[in-house]
């Protein structure tokens, strides 16, 4: 038997967030989640300093990932000025 929701209440939502089961797994896909991922952290959404601590390292992991990326863009500038630079070297009379 299904059981019936209180009037003007969202039939799921997040404790700590107020969001809806699908805007909530919507957010973690966004933020980058797998499937898995976003599944196992809204296993632990009644526990929120659980959640925090799993949002906080997911946030870790993508930073990290940005500085790698970081460090990548500029291996790729330096070498573009190496090769404009060589190039101008060679331009002059």
């Amino acid at each position: 038997m299904e059981r019936s929701q209180p009037e003007g209440q969202k039939p799921w939502a997040c404790g700590c967030c107020a969001m809806e089961a699908a805007e909530l797994a919507q957010t973690l896909r966004d933020a980058g989640c797998s499937e898995e991922a976003a599944a196992a952290l809204m296993a632990d959404v009644r526990d929120s300093r659980r959640l925090l601590e799993l949002l906080a390292r997911h946030r870790a992991a993508l930073l990290d990932e940005v500085h790698r990326c970081e460090k990548k863009i500029d291996c790729l500038d330096y070498l573009v000025y190496r090769i404009k630079r060589n190039q101008g070297r060679r331009d002059d009379p």
